[in-house]
This record gives structure tokens, sequence and C-alpha cells, in this order.
């Protein structure tokens, strides 16, 4: 029998679970909504869907490795998701070692799990230094320095999505103004294209598709979201001196519509950062949905 890892993906509106193999092949997976429950039903949710995987799984299950948003807290190995309100210091990685009977239970930030999987088996190969980042419901960083995650003294390096760049912008849900996240996520990007006129959709693939049609209401939302993240990215990436990003995540799915607007800001806001000019490299993720599974699986599998 193969050795492998029960690995667990806790984003802002679902939860993924996957059987992996030590090469990174997903045996099975499952995914599971989270809805607007108190902490205990959610667990419940959690455990009874970690349950069926196990009890079906072939692979010798080796430790369980959990991506979580942020913040996330190493110290005590407990979590408060911004997007799950009713979490608030969980103590996820007690209850998955109480679940399987085993100390062998690892943490780290949904982004940070994207930039590792990335960096073994994707867009990130090759590379010694990068910024690895998830644009969806949400927007979370994870940095890869001298070819190892970095996950700072608390664990949560790289949380970009909830850096300010507009100190008199909208309340976020962090309770911070004007954060990355409430102006270049595909949720911020849509209610902000409904503010100003937009009515052909409800989610950001319609936003995208009524812009490839040349909805410039459309488009102009787009085009704000993408500047916004250009901002955060060049902020970061001058901050680290580091030149590589590689993004994933659902927004970065709809194609050209908010790839050439990102490139577009990202040399403007480089080019007034000297050592940055003509230097920043962006990659698209390889892995897509499955990058998180993968990447939290090596924080038990390397």
């Amino acid at each position: 029998m193969s050795v492998g890892a029960l690995a667990v993906d806790i984003g802002a509106t679902k939860i993924a679970f996957g059987t992996i193999d030590s090469t990174g092949k997903i045996e099975q997976k499952i995914e599971v909504r989270i809805e607007n429950k108190d902490s205990e039903q959610i667990w419940q949710g959690i455990e009874q869907a970690a349950q069926n995987l196990l009890q079906e799984s072939k692979i010798e299950i080796n430790g369980v490795g959990i991506a979580s948003a942020g913040p996330i807290f190493l110290q005590d190995g407990t979590i408060s998701p911004v997007n799950i309100s009713a979490w608030r210091r969980f103590p996820i990685l007690n209850r998955f070692k109480d679940l399987i009977n085993s100390e062998r239970v690892f943490l780290c930030g949904d982004a940070m799990a994207v930039a590792n999987a990335e960096h073994k088996f994707g867009a990130g190969r090759g590379l010694s230094n990068f910024l690895g980042m998830v644009v969806s419901t949400g927007i979370g960083g994870g940095l890869i320095i001298n070819d190892s995650l970095f996950l700072g003294d608390s664990g949560n390096s790289g949380f970009l999505g909830h850096q300010s760049i507009d100190v008199h912008g909208e309340e976020c849900a962090c309770g911070r103004k004007g954060c990355l996240e409430s102006l270049a996520s595909g949720p911020k990007m849509v209610e902000h294209a409904k503010t100003i006129g937009w009515n052909m959709g409800s989610d950001f693939v319609d936003l995208a598709e009524s812009a490839r049609q040349g909805d410039e209401i459309a488009k102009s939302a787009i085009d704000r979201g993408a500047r916004a993240l250009a901002v955060g990215i060049t902020n970061t990436l001058a901050s680290i001196d580091v030149h590589h990003v590689v993004i994933g995540g659902g927004v970065t799915e709809a194609g050209e519509i908010f790839w050439a607007p990102l490139r577009k800001h990202l040399e403007n806001e480089s080019s007034l950062v000297g050592f940055l000019k003509d230097k920043i490299v962006v990659r698209q993720a390889q892995l897509r949905r499955d990058a998180g599974l993968i990447g939290a699986s090596l924080l038990v599998l390397t």
C-alpha cells in the first residue's frame, strides 16, 4: 500500500478534502459548502467528510495537511478565517489530531499551500524565490524564499489580501479600510460593477463575459480591480526584492479580459520602482483547483 496524506483546503465558501499519494496524485476528493452555521455544525460536516474519505482510501494515510484561509495561529493550532465568522481561534489542529488519533497534523495558509504546490509541481518549478497568489472569493499570498515555503513568525507570511492600499477606502470585513481584497476579489469587482450600473449577471464569470462582449461598465470594473491587484503585488515584491509572481484562483481563469489589464497596470506600477522596472515576471498557476490540496499534502509528505 502506498503512503499518502489527507489534505484539507479551507476556503471562504467551501472546504475541499482529498487523499493524495506521495507523488502528488489525488486518489479521491470531495467538497463541502460552508453554509451560515455555527462553529460546531461546520466542524461536524468536516468530520463526516474526512471520515468518509479515510474509510474509502486505499492509501496508507501518514498524516493530515490543512491549508486554511487566514489568519492562522501556528503557535496554538487555531484559525480565524476572515470570511468564516463562526470560526474565531477555532482549534483545527487538535480536532484533527483527535480525529485521526495522531500528532501528525500540520497547518499553513491556503495561498501558502498553493505556492508550495506550484513550486513543486507547477508554474513555480525552477524558481528559488517567488510570490504565490490566489485571487478568487478572497485574496491570499504565499512566499517561496530560497526554495522553501516561508511561514513567518506566526504563520501568516503573505497575508496581503488585507494590506490596505487605500486608507480612505471602504471598510473591509477584517475591519481595516481599503484592503486589497475589498477592491480586487471577484465578488468585490462584481459589487462595484453593480454600483455603477452593470446588471447583466450575478458573479465574476458573468462580469468577465460581459466585458468580453464589450460592456464598458464591466471592463471598467475589472480594470479597477486589476489596478488594485497590481498595486498590492508591486508593494509586496518591492518590500522583499522578489521579482516573480505566480497567480491562480478563479478570477485568473477569465483569460485575457483579466490578464491584459493586470499586466498593463503591473508594468505601470513597477516602472516607478527602480529595481523592479522591467523585472517583474508573471506566471499563471498551472494546478488550478487542486493546488491547495496538493500543497496541503506536502506539509505531510516532505
